[in-house]
């Protein structure tokens, strides 16, 4: 299970190349601030990440534009990640805002990178910006079956403490919210996610709903 979401050969090098290159192009120098990057690449090597770890920042930089607020988002937005927890969102941007502050990037680039961090406590946004940063995150859910099924597996092996009944009852109601969108993707460059995206969800609340009535 722990193989299915794992970096690519020379995976690591390359995020670290592409945070270097990020901080040059902002006229930062990267050697001066190499502790907090240490800080982002241990952080999502903790050992409850099974799928929301670097191997998920490497797929969603394949997926965005090279632009500073949404690579920033990229390597913040999960950086805080305790399955225990509801405040997530809210405590990695508040990371972000800190880390940035630390790194001397301007007040306008940190706000706007806050604001698509938060957006993904209800991944919903009228910013266009924010929107196709949520539509790369949740672009999984529009994986091949085989691929989804990792994921689902994944996420339940985050939430391993949660007793198999309630894990059911919440999983069931977080699908059912993706299903009752008219769109679960905002952005034209993933529209056709949306279909194999309502399948696969429809395929686990099926499974779900299955598991529950046998006991």
């Amino acid at each position: 299970m722990r193989h299915e979401f794992k970096l690519s050969q020379g995976g690591r090098k390359r995020l670290i190349a592409r945070w270097n290159a990020l901080l040059i192009s902002l006229g930062i120098d990267p050697n001066e601030h190499f502790a907090v990057l240490d800080d982002l690449l241990t952080r999502h090597a903790e050992p409850q990440r099974y799928y929301h770890n670097l191997a998920h920042l490497e797929h969603l930089f394949t997926l965005l534009p090279a632009q500073p607020h949404l690579e920033f988002a990229i390597w913040f937005h999960d950086a805080v990640y305790d399955p225990t927890r509801t405040d997530n969102e809210a405590q990695s941007a508040l990371l972000a805002e800190q880390s940035l502050k630390r790194l001397g990037v301007e007040p306008l680039l940190t706000q706007v990178v806050t604001a698509i961090i938060l957006a993904t406590q209800n991944h919903r946004s009228d910013d266009p910006e924010a929107a196709l940063f949520l539509d790369a995150d949740r672009s999984i859910l529009g994986a091949n079956p085989k691929t989804y099924t990792a994921y689902a597996q994944a996420i339940r092996h985050e939430y391993a403490w949660v007793p198999e009944a309630l894990f059911r009852e919440r999983r069931a109601w977080v699908i059912q919210q993706f299903l009752s969108c008219e769109r679960i993707y905002q952005t034209p460059g993933f529209a056709q996610l949306e279909q194999p995206a309502r399948e696969n969800l429809q395929r686990e609340l099926r499974t779900l709903v299955q598991r529950t009535s046998e006991g």
